[in-house]
Formats: structure tokens, sequence, C-alpha cells
């Protein structure tokens, strides 16, 4: 038996070809155009950041001086604030020396007297004389009393001779703040 093929083998073959040929063809031109649209969206996405990037410069210098004034405002208003603290620990520094003052003369004993009283910052110092030990010990324990006196110390105690006498030089020292 013979088998006989009634359909044209090398016409089918290159008709198969020339389709495969044209498909590809085809399927390039659309993969071209699709990435030609992709680019073209993409560009103009870019322009209108780009476009929204200058007017966003733009509206930012005209606020520059707007800013600098704000800038300048709060450099005011931390320099105010500043004066008003410096103001203010005047006042409680002025208050408390006052007081200070005016409880040591009335804390004072027969026999006891101040030359110095030296303050910087929290701590102060004494420098007095007295006649005897018992009048520094009841002057220290009545100084030690006081609300804004704290750490209390006595550093020193010497005999001097002043104007032909002889005294107890004293020095105290400690802290002080309200």
């Amino acid at each position: 038996m013979i088998k006989i093929n009634l359909l044209p083998y090398k016409k089918s073959k290159a008709n198969a070809l020339r389709t495969h040929i044209v498909t590809f063809l085809l399927l390039l031109i659309i993969g071209n155009i699709f990435f030609w649209a992709v680019y073209v969206y993409n560009q103009r996405e870019i322009a209108g950041y780009r476009q929204n990037i200058q007017a966003a410069k733009a509206e930012i210098a005209t606020l520059q001086p707007i800013y600098q004034e704000y800038q300048r405002m709060q450099k005011a208003k931390e320099e105010i604030q500043r004066r008003i603290k410096v103001v203010n620990q005047l006042k409680a520094g002025r208050a408390l020396v006052a007081r200070s003052l005016y409880d040591l003369s009335t804390t004072m004993k027969d026999g006891v007297w101040l030359k110095t009283f030296k303050k910087k910052g929290d701590k102060f110092e004494i420098e007095g004389r007295s006649m005897v030990n018992e009048s520094i010990s009841e002057f220290m324990e009545t100084i030690t009393r006081l609300p804004y006196m704290k750490n209390v110390e006595l550093k020193n105690i010497q005999d001097v001779t002043e104007e032909g006498l002889v005294v107890k030089k004293f020095i105290i020292q400690g802290n002080m703040a309200l």
C-alpha cells in the first residue's frame, strides 16, 4: 500500500513560516507601541513633577521674608525670656539677701560681731569675731535653724589680736537657697 499525501507540503511550510514572521513583526510593533506609550506617560509624569517642584520653589521664595520675620521674632522671644529669667533670679536673690541680713542681725548674740558676709551663687561665707567659743556655738545653732541656710559648717577658729584684745576669729560656710 502506497500512501499519497495530497496536501502540498512545501506550500504549507512556507505559509507557516510567513505567518510566524508576520506574527513576530506584529508583536514587535505592538510591543514598541506599548513601550513608547509607557515612555510618553512617564515623561508627562516627570514634567508634571518638575512643574510642581518649580511651583513649590516659587512659593518658598515668596514665603522666605515671612520665615525670616518669624525667625527674628523667635530670637527676640528667646532674648525676652532670658531677660525675664535674669530679672526673676535677681528678685529671688534680692529677697534672699535682704532676708538673710535681717535674720543675721536679729540672731546676733552679745559678744559676737561679723566682719564679712560673702555670697557667691548658692554658697555663703561669714567671717566674724567673738570673745568666747560658746557665743560662736550659739550663733551657729541659730543660723542652722534658718530654713534657707543649709550645710552650715564652722571652717576655722583661731585666736587673733585686734586693737589690743585677744579675740576668736571664726569662719562659717554653707549653702543658701530659697
